[in-house]
C-alpha cells in the first residue's frame, strides 16, 4: 500500500477545511467523498482538528490577533483553503491593506508554513495591473504573513449571482457598473458595448496577467470566478496563489487529489495527471463561459465525468448574442486535449483582442473526425453498435449498390423541384404581394384596406413556409420585411399592440441561427428603430434608448459588409433624428442644436451620393424641419427661416409620385406647419397662404386615408395654426369655428390610439387656445366646459396649469352681471385654480410660467400659493423666464418623430 503523500494531504486538507466554511458538515462530507484512498489519513487529520476544538459543533471562533508587526489588524475578511484574510492598518503609512495568514487550523500540521511561504514568494514573483502586489511580509510567533493590496469590488462569482435572472444578451456596462459599485462611466470606461465585449475584455486582462505568472515559472491550479475580481477603479485582478505549482514543485498523480475547484478544473487536473500553463488556459476559458451566461458550465457537486470526456457545454444555448468567433475562443481554450488549447495565455490573449476588434481569429473548429471520434470515446456502446451495423452493411454492397444509385437520382431530382418550386413560390409571394401592396396600392387612396389586406395575407403565407423551411435564409429575409411593412400600417391604422408584436417577431426571427449576416443584421436595426418609433408615440422613453442602442449595436456588426454602407447610414442618421427630437428644446437647446446640425451634415452627404432616393431627401426634410422648430421654441425666429424655407424647396422639388412614406403632399404639408407656426411668432402675415395651403394639403391627406389617425391628428395641427393666426388678428368667431373642427377630430385620435402621446398633447393645446379665445369673448359657460375637460387631464401639468389660469380668468367674468348663476362662484373659481396649481406641482410643474404674472394676484394672499411660488422659483433657477401664454402658444409640430423610415 503507498504511503500517504504528506503535502498532498495538508493541500487536501486545507480543501476540506474550506469546504467546511462554506456549507458544513454537507459540504465536508461530500468532498470527503470524492477523495478515494487518501479519505483515511484525510479523516485522521480532521479529527485531530476536532481533538483541539478547530472543527466541528464544539469550535468557538478563534479571536484574531491584535496585530502582527506594524500591522494592526482590524476585520476578517474571509479565508480560503491555506489561509485566512484580514483588513489591516500599517500605521506607520496609514493606510489599509489586505494581510494574509496561514490558517490557525494548518499550524499544527507539519509543512503548512513552508506552503505559505511559497505563496508568498509566487506572489513576490509578480508585478502586473492583474496581479496584486506584495506589499510586505514577515513572521510573528511563528506565524507567517503578507500583506497586499486592499481591492474595493466584486469576485466574477458573486456579479454572476447578484445578476443571475437577467438574460445576458440584454446586460450592459451600466448593469455591471451599479453591481460593483462602480460611478458614471467616463471616455476610457472599459466596460461598454455589448455584454459578450465586456466579458472578452476582463477574460484579456486576466489572461495577460496569467501570462505574466507564466513567464515567471508560477501556474496558478485555481482560477475560477471566486478568485477573479472587478474592483471599484475598474481593474480585473486575479486572486489567491495558495495552490499555485512555483518552478519545479511536485504533481499530484491521482484523479481528485488536485487541489482547485472541480467545475473550472481541467480535464487532466481531474485525472491526476501533470500539469502545466495550459492547465491555467482551460480554467480562464471555463471562467469565461460562466461569465458569458451567468452560469457555471458544470455543477462541482455533479458528475464530473463530462469534464474529463472533454464536453464543452453550447456557449450559445445560453447567449445567442455571442459572436461565433468568440465561442471558437472558448472552445479552444476548453479543449479536452491541452495539445489543441492555446499554447499559452499570449496566444489566448490575442485571440481575444482579434475578436474585439473584427479581426480574424486564429482558432478554429474541431473537424468532423475528431469530433466523431471523441463522440465514440464517450458512447463506447452506441459507437460498437454503429461500428458493428456499419461493418453488416459494408458486406452488402452488392446487394444494394443498384437500388442505392437509383434512389439517389431520384432524391437530386426531388431535391432539384423542390428548390425549384419553393425559389418560384417566394419570388410569387413577394412580388404579388408585398411589392404590390406596398409599392403600389399604399400609394392608391382608394386601395388602402386592400393594400393592407394582401400584406396580412402575405405574412401568413411567410409564416407558413417558415414552419416548413425555418432556416432558409430567403425566406427568412423576406418573412422578415413583410412583417415590418405590416407592422408599420398597423400601426397608422390605431393597432399598436399589433404592431409591435410584429416587430418583436421580426426582431425574434433574426435572432435565430443565421442572425449574424450584415443583411439580417440591418433587417433587425430597423425592426429596432420601429419600436422605438412605438415606445415615442406612449413616452416611454427608457424604451426608447434601449431600442435605439440595439439598433446602433446591430449597425456596428453590420459594418463589415462595404455594400451596405449607404443603407446602414441612412439608418445611423434615422437613429440621430430620433434621438435629437427626444430632446428638451427649453432645456437642452445647444445639445439639440448641436447633434441636429451634425446629423443634417450626414444627410447630405448621403443626398449628394449618386442614386440617392427620394426617402434619403424626405429624411434631409425632416432634419431641417427639426432645427426649425428648435429655434423657433427658443425664440430665434430669423434664424429657423433658412433651414425651413430649403427643407420647404427640397420637398416642393421631390416628384409628387415619389415612393415615399409619407406621400410627397404630406412631407410639404409638416413643413409648411412649422414654417407658418415660426412666421405667426413673428407676426408675419406671409403665414397665411402658407397654413391655408398646408391645410388644403392636410384635408386631402385625411380624405384619402380616412383610416390613418395619425393623418387625422396632423389635420387637427393644421387647423390649430389658422386658429392661432385668427387669434392673434382678433377674428375669434373664425378661431372657433376652425378649433370647433379640430377638437372632435383630436378626441376621436386619443380613443383609437390612447397611448399616442402627441395627440393627448394637441388636445391639450386646442382646448387652451379655445379656452383663452372664450374669455375674452366671455362666454363664461362654454369657457367653464373647456377648462373642466382641461383639469380632468390629471397626469398633465400643463394642463393643470392652463386649467388654474382659465379659473382664474373665469372669476374676472363675474364683473359682468349677466353670468350665469349656475357657475362657480369667484371664490369657488380661485379655490380650483389653486387646486390645479397644486397638482402641478406634484406633477412636475413643466417648463417656465413662475407665477409673477397679474392674474394670479387673487391667490397671493393664500400660504399656500407663497410656498408654491417659492418652489418654481427654485425650480427654475438660475433664469427664470417671462411667464408663459398657453392660450396662444402654437403645438409642436417638427415632424421628427412622426412617421417611421422605409
Amino acid at each position: 500500500m503507498r504511503a500517504p503523500d504528506h503535502d498532498r494531504i495538508e493541500e487536501l486538507l486545507a480543501e476540506a477545511l474550506a469546504a467546511f466554511d462554506r456549507g458544513g458538515d454537507t459540504d465536508l462530507q461530500r468532498f470527503l467523498d470524492r477523495q478515494g484512498g487518501d479519505r483515511p489519513a484525510l479523516e485522521r487529520g480532521l479529527n485531530r482538528c476536532r481533538q483541539l476544538g478547530l472543527l466541528g459543533p464544539s469550535a468557538t471562533p478563534r479571536a484574531f490577533p491584535e496585530r502582527l508587526g506594524e500591522f494592526r489588524l482590524l476585520r476578517r475578511l474571509g479565508s480560503g483553503g491555506m489561509g485566512v484574510v484580514y483588513e489591516a492598518e500599517q500605521e506607520s503609512l496609514g493606510r489599509r491593506v489586505a494581510l494574509k495568514v496561514v490558517r490557525p487550523e494548518l499550524l499544527y500540521f507539519e509543512g503548512a508554513r513552508e506552503r505559505f511561504r511559497r505563496e508568498i514568494e509566487a506572489v513576490a514573483r509578480l508585478s502586473h495591473p492583474a496581479v496584486v502586489p506584495v506589499l510586505a511580509s514577515g513572521e510573528q510567533d511563528g506565524v507567517p504573513w503578507y500583506a497586499m493590496e486592499l481591492l474595493s469590488g466584486r469576485t466574477v462569482q458573486e456579479l454572476c449571482v447578484d445578476l443571475a435572472g437577467t438574460p445576458p444578451a440584454k446586460l450592459t456596462g451600466d448593469d455591471l457598473r451599479r453591481a460593483i459599485g462602480i460611478g458614471q462611466a467616463d471616455g476610457t470606461d472599459p466596460l461598454h458595448g455589448a455584454w459578450w465585449q465586456i466579458c472578452a475584455r476582463i477574460a484579456h486582462t486576466a489572461a495577460l496577467g496569467v501570462r505574466h505568472a507564466h513567464l515567471r515559472g508560477i501556474v496558478h491550479r485555481d482560477i475560477k470566478p471566486s478568485n477573479l475580481m472587478l474592483t471599484q477603479d475598474g481593474r480585473t485582478v486575479l486572486l489567491d496563489f495558495g495552490v499555485a505549482r512555483i518552478g519545479g514543485s511536485r504533481e499530484f498523480t491521482r484523479s481528485g487529489q488536485t487541489p482547485g475547484s472541480p467545475a473550472f478544473m481541467s480535464p487532466e487536473q481531474l485525472r491526476g495527471e501533470a500539469i502545466d500553463e495550459r492547465t491555467d488556459i482551460y480554467s480562464l476559458g471555463a471562467t469565461l463561459w460562466q461569465l458569458l451566461t451567468l452560469k457555471a458550465p458544470f455543477r462541482a457537486d455533479g458528475d464530473l465525468q463530462p469534464i474529463r470526456d472533454g464536453a464543452v457545454p453550447p456557449l450559445r444555448a445560453h447567449n445567442r448574442e455571442v459572436p461565433r468567433e468568440l465561442v471558437l475562443v472558448v472552445q479552444k481554450a476548453m479543449d479536452r486535449d491541452r495539445e489543441r488549447r492555446y499554447a499559452d495565455a499570449e496566444a489566448l490573449a490575442a485571440d481575444l483582442e482579434a475578436v474585439l476588434q473584427r479581426r480574424p481569429i486564429r482558432a478554429r473548429g474541431i473537424g468532423l473526425p475528431l469530433r466523431s471520434w471523441r463522440w465514440c470515446q464517450r458512447h463506447r456502446v452506441t459507437a460498437t453498435a454503429l461500428a458493428a451495423l456499419l461493418l453488416t452493411g459494408l458486406l452488402l454492397p452488392a446487394l444494394f449498390a443498384w437500388r442505392e444509385r437509383a434512389l439517389n437520382r431520384d432524391l437530386e431530382l426531388a431535391v432539384t423541384t423542390a428548390n425549384t418550386s419553393l425559389e418560384t413560390t417566394l419570388s410569387a409571394v413577394y412580388s404579388q404581394l408585398v411589392t404590390v401592396s406596398d409599392d403600389r396600392l399604399r400609394y392608391v387612396p382608394a386601395a388602402e384596406a386592400l393594400s393592407r389586406e394582401l400584406l396580412r395575407d402575405a405574412c401568413a403565407m411567410y409564416r407558413d413556409l417558415l414552419r416548413q423551411h425555418p432556416e432558409h435564409q430567403r425566406v427568412r429575409g423576406n418573412a422578415g420585411e413583410a412583417f415590418d411593412h405590416y407592422a408599420l400600417r398597423l400601426a397608422h391604422t390605431g393597432d399598436l399592440a399589433g404592431a409591435e408584436r410584429l416587430l418583436q417577431e421580426v426582431v425574434t426571427l433574426f435572432h435565430g441561427e443565421g442572425p449574424d449576416t450584415p443583411a439580417a443584421l440591418t433587417k433587425r436595426a430597423l425592426a429596432h428603430i420601429h419600436l422605438g418609433d412605438l415606445a415615442i408615440r406612449r413616452m416611454d422613453l427608457p424604451t426608447v434608448a434601449r431600442e435605439l442602442a440595439a439598433a446602433e449595436r446591430d449597425l456596428v456588426s453590420a459594418a463589415v459588409d462595404a455594400t451596405l454602407a449607404v443603407e446602414l447610414a441612412r439608418l445611423r442618421v434615422e437613429i440621430d433624428l430620433k434621438r435629437v427630437g427626444l430632446l428638451d428644446p427649453l432645456r437642452e437647446a445647444e445639445r439639440m442644436e448641436r447633434e441636429c446640425r451634425a446629423a443634417i451634415t450626414s444627410a447630405r452627404a448621403i443626398v449628394a451620393r449618386p442614386g440617392a432616393i427620394a426617402q434619403d431627401i424626405r429624411q434631409l426634410v425632416v432634419l431641417l424641419d427639426l432645427l426649425g422648430t428648435l429655434l423657433g421654441k427658443v425664440d430665434r425666429h430669423d434664424d429657423a427661416l433658412p433651414p425651413l424655407e430649403e427643407a420647404l424647396a427640397l420637398a416642393r422639388a421631390m416628384p409628387a409620385a415619389a415612393k415615399v412614406w409619407p406621400p410627397q403632399p404630406q412631407v410639404v404639408a409638416d413643413v409648411l406647419l412649422t414654417l407658418g407656426n415660426t412666421l405667426v411668432s413673428k407676426r408675419d402675415l406671409k403665414a397665411v397662404p402658407l397654413l391655408q395651403e398646408c391645410l388644403e394639403l392636410q384635408e386631402r391627406g385625411a380624405a384619402d386615408r380616412p383610416e390613418d389617425l395619425q393623418q387625422r391628428c396632423e389635420l387637427g395641427a393644421a387647423l390649430h395654426a389658422l386658429a392661432n393666426l385668427n387669434f392673434h388678428q382678433e377674428q375669434d368667431e373664425r378661431a372657433l369655428t376652425r378649433l370647433d373642427r379640430a377638437i372632435p377630430l383630436q378626441r376621436s385620435v386619443v380613443a383609437g390610439l390612447p397611448s399616442f402621446a402627441r395627440s393627448r398633447e394637441y388636445l391639450r393645446n386646442h382646448l387652451t387656445l379655445r379656452g383663452s379665445t372664450l374669455a375674452r369673448l366671455r362666454r363664461a359657460p362654454e369657457l367653464h366646459a373647456d377648462l373642466t375637460e382641461l383639469a380632468g387631464m390629471t397626469t398633465d401639468p400643463i394642463a393643470q396649469r392652463t386649467a388654474a389660469r382659465l379659473w382664474l380668468r373665469l372669476a374676472r367674468l363675474w364683473e359682468d352681471a349677466t353670468i350665469a348663476a349656475d357657475l362657480p362662484t369667484p371664490a369657488q373659481c380661485r379655490d380650483q385654480a389653486m387646486a390645479c396649481l397644486l397638482t402641478a406641482d406634484r406633477l412636475g410643474w413643466g417648463p417656465r410660467n413662475p407665477l409673477g404674472e397679474s392674474l394670479y394676484d387673487p391667490l397671493r394672499t393664500l400660504p399656500e400659493f407663497v410656498a408654491l411660488q417659492q418652489r418654481v422659483a427654485d425650480r427654475l433657477r438660475p433664469a427664470a423666464k417671462p411667464a408663459d401664454q398657453p392660450a396662444v402658444s402654437p403645438p409642436s409640430t417638427s415632424s421628427a418623430n412622426r412617421e417611421m423610415p422605409r
